[in-house]
């Protein structure tokens, strides 16, 4: 039993250790802007140093070796990024635009494996609550989603101008994916005549026509309509 414990003591401890020195040859990167091929490596070397540790069919090595070679993949894969556009833009990927002057590229949305709410979220996260309001939403490559607002809503505050300004409030989705939110709709007290009215001044003859359609609190609807993304930006390389 004691044997045992000392065993596997000792091969955890040179798991941690091994597994520290590698981290740092691979850099901060490996804890921060993590790209899905980052996410999979840091998994795997884990993985086996957890296996390293309590397997004994695993000898010190094999599991060394095993951690050694994927660590050598992210430094070779970084290295061929940084000698070539051509790899970097194979290897990483693109940023892709998710939102240009306030409209959803729905193509690139679907890419992305995103819904709707969950671009919403992701808006809320950056302190957007009407997506009318955004200029650009890329989804870069490790994940994460970048907001540009409009130049309107990003220049001087009104605590600069010394302004006392009424508050916006939130901005209600009434339409996602083509579907009524009916309890949105009864919150700002309003009917669906009253929104079928409104996508009419907007020459929009059906519901189901609609990807989003949100109404803020000076009650002007925002309506994106789907399969009709806008040329979009493509300087993004």
């Amino acid at each position: 039993m004691l044997s045992e414990i000392g065993y596997t003591a000792v091969k955890s401890t040179t798991a941690a250790i091994v597994l520290f020195i590698l981290a740092r040859i691979m850099g901060k990167k490996q804890i921060s802007q993590l790209t899905f091929f980052d996410y999979v490596v840091g998994i795997s070397i884990g993985s086996i140093a957890a296996a390293l540790s309590v397997d004994p069919r695993i000898s010190f090595a094999q599991g060394i070796t095993g951690m050694v070679i994927w660590a050598a993949f992210p430094l070779i894969l970084y290295y061929a990024s940084s000698k070539s556009i051509l790899a970097r833009r194979l290897l990483d990927g693109n940023s892709a635009i998710l939102i240009q002057n306030g409209k959803i590229i729905e193509k690139n949305l679907t890419r992305a494996k995103l819904t709707v709410n969950d671009l919403l979220e992701e808006l809320r996260i950056k302190d957007v609550f009407n997506i009318a309001d955004v200029e650009f939403a890329l989804l870069e490559t490790n994940g994460k989603v970048s907001v540009l607002k409009k130049t309107a809503k990003q220049t001087v505050t009104n605590a600069d101008l010394k302004i006392q300004a009424e508050q916006q409030g939130l901005c209600a989705n009434l339409i996602i994916d083509g579907r009524i939110m009916k309890k949105n709709l009864a919150l700002l007290g309003k009917d669906e005549t009253w929104l079928l009215k409104e996508l009419k001044k907007q020459k929009v003859d059906t519901v189901r026509d609609v990807l989003l359609a949100s109404c803020g609190a000076n009650g002007v609807l925002h309506v994106d309509l789907k399969n009709q993304d806008p040329p979009v930006f493509s300087a993004l390389q």
